[in-house]
């Protein structure tokens, strides 16, 4: 039998005789093994993406670096890289370590299909157990949960804005944050700001705390990782030209491309010094440092030991997101109501931006149109919608049957909107009916009623082509008169109360849209807690308002066609109306304030823009599913051809067709 002193020997055997690897990048690559499905399935290899050699050995132990910000785009293999920092933090040097991301649904994402292959990939399972006192050895705790992972020397805590609780736990040496942007600034909780929070974890640490924060951005307004990177020394990577030798940070801007039967055939690189023509595939040796490649600083750090960095999906490395893809993306971004505003943060790795923070009434009244107000369907248009703003005023006086103020009755503003391709828009008409509106059944909403039935809700085109409105929205404002609404919209077909909310965040069991943030909503269909057999729509009335006011800024072309957003009026629309639609000043966070000037015009705007993309995701649906009744064997890959694009086609050939006839 062995004895105790023999054990403790051969253990003591098994240790390694020499410290771990004073940096990250030495330590992972031909170490980590990354799973198939992956990229590059195998050995890790810092050559495959040596842009994140330096990121990651910022967080060595030796290095003077205390935080490293990255903004950054797609598809570039930081995330990999960060968790190289926290596997060798864990292996290697194991310390307490935080990774914090902006979702609970991301977080435990990230601990089930990220951590646990990163753990097995290290020989880490053996060592996740409960860090237990050995008189408590009957302890069940296993040590080894989707939000905490103990192992000797450490714990690595895995937290979201969302369980703000989680943050308060026990000091922390290492704080890796994902998704920077995705997480709202201030926590709800009434804590402060995200990464404060955060970083008061790492206080005790002192001077050997790390922090490595990275983001695709959201919008330029608010955008925490662009705050964060413009504290640092904004480090740009430059690589050399294979044909000149220059060095220089890639731009999108230099992408240059060819068609070939309206279908993109190539894209390349074209140098800005001696214009030659750099392929996808010579980005492997211009990326590689043994060639001059090399992360440049471009300002002076706010803070000693602060460094930040950009890059863009440029630099995607050779195997993943190739130059002809992003060309490819741009060009489908372009084509999409403001498929920019997705493109530009997950791309190009910049926070978007819209255009001006107010556009100019007198501007926008320079470039009306030739078609008259309330009487005329312009060529182009495809369907119609209309917005109802419902406005209380100064009161009604029922002995006198007229407003206690002439300049603000109660009243009823609506607006009907022609919708085309290329999310050009004409407004078509514009009208206030005044009268009392507590009553669904009298007043204003009689008034608006008779109206409809007289052929109001009906216009036509010059070949007298029909266009009826497809779909309306009323606004139930702030429930004063919210009973009145609902009542109303039940005598009509195809109309719907709708409520306004700044930013409308997506639920858990929801799907964030494209245009915007993952955990962003344009709109959603909800039911009445009163009545719940009525459906109601909430409006993200900051994403409309910005989309209005980037378009209205869009020149008049002197002939047809218009550019893509292109918003049109009515040659006789008066001065009043576009006071209105301009009336509210965008401020730097993004939230949108009258700063008390009318805006009725504005809040009917953003009614009819939203009904559009109602009407057109219902569109869409039906015709999956009807393509889903006629051919049950159908693939969902092709099921996603019925999509907005396909829509606007089909009704493009149908008003072509009653043109014809």
């Amino acid at each position: 039998m062995i004895s105790d002193i023999a054990f403790l020997r051969a253990e003591n055997e098994k240790k390694p005789t020499t410290p771990p690897p004073p940096l990250i990048s030495g330590w992972v690559h031909g170490f980590r093994v990354l799973p198939t499905g992956t990229p590059f399935p195998g050995f890790w290899d810092n050559n495959k993406t040596p842009y994140g050699i330096e990121i990651a050995d910022n967080m060595s132990p030796y290095s003077p670096v205390t935080v490293t910000s990255v903004l950054k785009g797609a598809q570039l293999g930081l995330t990999a890289w960060a968790e190289n920092v926290i596997g060798y933090w864990m292996k290697a040097q194991p310390t307490e370590i935080i990774y914090a991301t902006a979702t609970d649904d991301l977080a435990e994402n990230w601990s089930a299909k990220r951590l646990d292959p990163l753990i097995d990939s290290i020989g880490m399972r053996d060592l996740i157990h409960a860090q237990t006192d050995p008189s408590k050895a009957k302890s069940r705790r296993s040590g080894d949960k989707t939000t905490v992972k103990e192992f000797a020397g450490g714990t690595l805590n895995i937290v979201s804005s969302q369980s703000a609780a989680s943050l308060r736990s026990d000091s922390k040496r290492i704080l890796v944050v994902d998704e920077v942007d995705g997480a709202p600034e201030q926590l709800k909780t009434g804590e402060g700001n995200f990464l404060d929070v955060l970083d008061a974890r790492t206080g005790a640490w002192g001077a050997r705390a790390k922090k490595l924060e990275y983001s695709t951005p959201g919008v330029w307004e608010s955008s925490l990782i662009l705050q964060q990177f413009e504290l640092g020394d904004q480090r740009v990577y430059k690589v050399p030209c294979p044909r000149c030798g220059v060095r220089e940070m890639l731009f999108f801007k230099q992408l240059r491309h060819e068609m070939k039967d309206g279908v993109l055939h190539k894209v390349w690189y074209q140098c800005p010094h001696c214009d030659g023509k750099i392929q996808n595939y010579e980005k492997t040796w211009m990326m590689d440092p043994a060639n001059g490649a090399e992360w440049v600083p471009t300002a002076t750090a706010k803070k000693v030991g602060h460094r930040s960095y950009y890059i863009s999906s440029l630099y995607s490395p050779v195997g993943m997101r190739t130059w002809y893809k992003l060309y490819e993306l741009y060009l489908e971004a372009k084509s999409k109501r403001d498929g920019m505003r997705s493109f530009v943060p997950l791309y190009l790795g910049l926070p978007f931006k819209a255009r001006g923070s107010r556009p100019k009434a007198e501007n926008i009244i320079e470039q009306r149109g030739y078609y008259p107000d309330g009487k005329e369907v312009p060529y182009g248009v495809l369907y119609l919608t209309m917005g109802v703003d419902v406005q209380q005023g100064s009161g009604w006086n029922m002995q006198t049957n007229c407003a206690n103020d002439p300049e603000n009755p109660p009243r009823l503003e609506l607006e009907i909107v022609g919708h085309g391709s290329d999310h050009r828009t004409w407004s078509l008409a514009y009208k206030v009916i005044p009268g009392p509106i507590g009553d669904p059944h009298a007043g204003a909403w009689e008034a608006m009623h008779k109206w409809a039935e007289s052929g109001g809700l009906v216009m036509y085109r010059s070949d007298r082509c029909r266009f009826p409105v497809s779909l309306i929205f009323i606004d139930s404002g702030d429930g004063t008169h919210m009973d009145v609404v609902y009542n109303f919209t039940a005598r009509w077909g195809n109309t719907y109360p709708s409520k306004g909310v700044n930013v409308l965040k997506k639920r858990k069991d929801e799907k964030g849209d494209e245009a915007g943030p993952m955990n962003f909503k344009r709109y959603r269909a909800a039911k009445n807690e009163r009545s719940g057999d009525i459906t109601f729509y909430e409006i993200s009335t900051n994403y409309y308002k910005s989309w209005t006011y980037t378009n209205l800024k869009i020149q008049r072309r002197p002939s047809e066609p218009q550019a893509h957003g292109f918003c049109d009026f009515p040659g006789d629309r008066g001065e009043k109306y576009f006071m209105m639609l301009t009336a509210e000043e965008k401020r730097t966070d993004g939230s949108f304030h009258a700063g008390g000037r009318r805006n009725e015009a504005l809040d009917c705007r953003v009614m009819a823009l939203c009904a559009a993309d109602v009407y057109l995701d219902a569109a869409v649906s039906a015709a999956r599913a009807k393509a889903k009744a006629d051919k049950p064997t159908i693939s969902d890959l092709d099921l996603q051809k019925f999509n907005h694009a396909w829509v606007i086609e089909y009704l493009t050939q149908q008003t072509r067709r009653r043109l014809t006839t």
